[in-house]
C-alpha cells in the first residue's frame, strides 16, 4: 500500500478490552494481552505505545502518540 499523506489513511472503529471505542487509522492496531495493553504502529518499524495508567485517558494519550509518529513516518518514509 502506498500512502501519499497521513490524511489518506482509512479509519476504523476499535473497541478496547475495557469497552472504550476509538476511531483508529488502519496502520495502528490495538493489542490487549498479557504482554501489552496499548497500540501498535505497523508502518516502518513496528512500535508499541503502551497505555499509561488512567483507563480511557491513558489509551487516548498512547493513541495520540502513535498517530503523531505515524504521520511523521508517512511524511518521511512514504516519499
Amino acid at each position: 500500500m502506498f500512502i501519499e499523506s497521513p490524511d489518506q489513511v482509512p479509519l476504523r472503529e476499535q473497541v478496547t478490552a475495557a469497552g472504550d471505542v476509538f476511531l483508529v487509522p488502519e496502520l495502528i492496531l490495538r493489542v490487549d494481552d498479557a504482554s501489552l495493553n496499548g497500540w501498535q504502529l505497523r508502518y516502518g518499524d513496528w512500535t508499541d505505545y503502551p497505555d499509561r495508567p488512567g483507563g480511557r485517558r491513558g489509551a487516548e494519550q498512547a493513541l495520540q502518540a502513535a498517530i503523531f509518529d505515524m504521520r511523521f513516518r508517512i511524511e518521511t518514509l512514504g516519499k
